[in-house]
């Protein structure tokens, strides 16, 4: 891979408090460097001047790299000459040092390696930061899981201690594997450049050239506050330093004055939601505070401060005859709400109004006309803002007009809700900016002048689709059948959230998708999940995993295993447990389990699954689907 017309080299180091290992693999020749300074070896000029003296148009790439790895590299590059009189042990114990500050992380201490983490001896790009929020970062190893990767290897030695001289080359193999996995996610992030449109690398190398960020190191949101903080700045003139400072705090919001005038229902219950929310002032910090439940028609509903959603439980929604499902929710919502009502950062003024509003309308151009990447780019951007209105340390933290928005989405769904409650409608679930719904095929006309008439009403604008069944377990857990799949049977037209997501996504945790797919399956083709699960090949599909909070230790049996492992469960392996020697808690109840931390090439028929557990969790899931509708009737 080649970004900046330089070679892109994954990289990782270890630090021990006598000895130092770094690894390096070119992207495109494959060629691995290694260097070491130990009591073995001292290659700290070599190591310098792979990534700083002779760089040779390298631009170097990690997994957290640009927190720690950067850091240490840097300080080695700045006092080389220093370090170049010091005996290994001396620059070691060093580098030792600096590396327990940063792991610490105590505030207090950032100021000493600041230096380091903002030199620019090289260049450099994060997959961490690059991919997740710092809320949602997970480590290398649960990547590792969750890619599938062939070997998720933990070190088993401690980091703090000196390492013995027969354990360097242990350590060596598993510093080879972490670079071997970063290079692979690399490589996926890219998609083997096979489809660039579906390209987190690709996406970054548009951003640059269109709009001057490098954001190879970047998350969205991050993207996105750095392009409406450039455009703002060169709008009003003021510098990056003072937009910085800017805020428009306010603790306690009566929820009266964010309700939008227009807003009114005809139901009962309803009006008596809305006169109960007028009457609330909210603490503005407290995302779990004013909420209310209430039953409306046929279903519960939840309305307050984190959002609007309906309460399920398992159900089948097959439409009869003279029925449809319809689901209509509102078009880029929160984006919708900030153009058509200027609910912005009250403190950045109209100017922000005038930047975000070109976006906006720059990006639905940019959709229309098949513009992808740039369309992608655009709406990372629109949809920052909101999380960030909310958030106390940036420079669009404005709490007032963020509850405008989030209180008054709630509230135009309820709209919504009210006139198709009118038409006889049977509501199915609520939930963030939609709504989805049962309708006599009759009153198809009068659903779509009810739409019309809330996107006059409101100034937003709503998409409607239709589906052919819908299987709801929980708000958060369904999976729909949308029309047409009946005739082309394209699994694109089969939409899963939640549990019943049948891929796993990275670093977002991996249950065994087996579960899932049988079920799906079962419903729309009526085959025996008993029949489905036994003539799967993929052990993959079969994997599960469970994350353990460092201060725990993982048993497999009796025996200590790495903490963070992948498994699937077995006629013949031990259980598996996380705890104290004397206090364990089960990690899978129901049976034992294999561990398959290297995948091999093994025949599924040798592996000794349970294929009891999978066909009986698959099968709770199809009885709480059926004993549910059994007592609706």
């Amino acid at each position: 891979m080649v970004i900046h017309n330089s070679i892109v080299t994954v990289y990782d180091i270890e630090v021990f408090p006598n000895c130092f290992h770094c690894c390096c693999k070119d992207s495109e020749s494959s060629d691995i460097y290694k260097f070491e300074i130990s009591k073995r070896k001292n290659q700290l000029t070599e190591l310098v001047d792979f990534f700083y003296y002779k760089n040779n148009n390298r631009m170097f790439c990690g997994y957290n790299n640009k927190h720690y790895d950067d850091v240490i590299i840097n300080y080695i590059i700045d006092f080389y000459y220093k370090m170049y009189q010091m005996s290994y042990i001396e620059i070691c114990q060093s580098l030792f040092n600096l590396s327990s500050t940063i792991v610490n992380d105590k505030e207090e201490d950032k100021p000493r390696y600041r230096k380091w983490k903002y030199a620019n001896y090289f260049e450099s790009m994060d997959l961490l930061t690059l991919q997740f929020s710092s809320k949602l970062r997970v480590g290398l190893k649960e990547m590792q899981i969750t890619m599938h990767y062939r070997n998720v290897q933990e070190y088993d030695g401690d980091f703090s201690s000196y390492i013995p001289e027969d354990k360097i080359e242990d350590m060596i193999g598993y510093n080879v594997n972490d670079v071997e996995s970063t290079l692979e996610l690399l490589n996926r992030l890219d998609y083997y450049g096979k489809n660039p449109e579906k390209s987190a690398i690709e996406l970054r190398k548009f951003i640059e050239e269109e709009y001057g960020i490098n954001a190879y190191s970047m998350d969205s949101v991050k993207f996105g506050e750095t392009l409406l903080a450039k455009k703002y700045c060169e709008l009003t003139g003021i510098s990056k330093k003072e937009l910085e400072q800017m805020r428009s705090p306010m603790d306690y919001i009566p929820l009266k004055d964010v309700i939008l005038p227009f807003i009114k229902y005809k139901n009962p219950k309803l009006q008596e939601v809305l006169e109960d929310m007028k009457r609330q002032i909210v603490y503005s910090k407290e995302r779990k505070g004013y909420e209310k439940q209430f039953v409306l028609s046929n279903i519960t509903l939840s309305v307050g401060v984190g959002g609007i959603h309906s309460i399920n439980t398992p159900r089948i929604y097959v439409p009869g005859e003279n029925e449809y499902i319809g689901h209509a929710d509102v078009a880029s919502m929160y984006p919708s709400f900030i153009v058509q009502y200027k609910w912005i950062p009250r403190h950045l003024g109209e100017e922000f109004w005038q930047v975000y509003s070109g976006i906006y309308h720059e990006r639905i151009e940019a959709k229309h006309s098949g513009q992808k990447l740039k369309s992608d780019a655009l709406k990372l951007t629109l949809n920052s803002v909101t999380g960030k209105m909310q958030q106390e340390t940036s420079w669009m933290y404005d709490p007032f007009s963020v509850f405008k928005i989030r209180i008054n989405g709630q509230l135009v769904l309820l709209m919504l809700v009210d006139r198709l409650l009118a038409l006889g409608c049977e509501i199915i679930q609520v939930n963030t900016d939609g709504v989805m719904y049962v309708a006599k095929k009759d009153v198809y006309d009068a659903i779509g002048e009810a739409i019309k008439e809330v996107e006059d009403i409101t100034r937003l604008s709503f998409e409607t689709d239709r589906y052919e069944a819908f299987y709801q377990y929980a708000v958060n857990d369904y999976f729909g059948v949308i029309d047409g799949w009946s005739k082309s049977h394209d699994p694109k037209l089969i939409e899963r959230k939640g549990m019943f997501i049948t891929e796993n996504r990275l670093g977002k945790g991996m249950a065994p998708v087996i579960i899932p797919k049988a079920v799906i399956n079962y419903f729309l083709t009526k085959e025996p999940v008993t029949d489905y699960i036994k003539r799967q090949t993929d052990i993959r599909d079969f994997l599960m995993t469970q994350r353990v909070d460092k201060k725990f230790k993982v048993y497999w049996g009796e025996t200590q295993v790495q903490r963070i492992s992948r498994w699937y469960a077995s006629i013949n392996g031990p259980f598996i447990y996380k705890g104290a020697e004397q206090e364990r808690d089960h990690m899978l109840k129901d049976s034992g389990v294999t561990i398959l931390n290297t995948l091999d090439d093994t025949p599924i028929e040798n592996r000794k699954i349970n294929y009891r557990y999978y066909i009986s969790e698959a099968k709770k899931v199809i009885v709480n689907f059926t004993e549910q509708q059994l007592e609706l009737f």
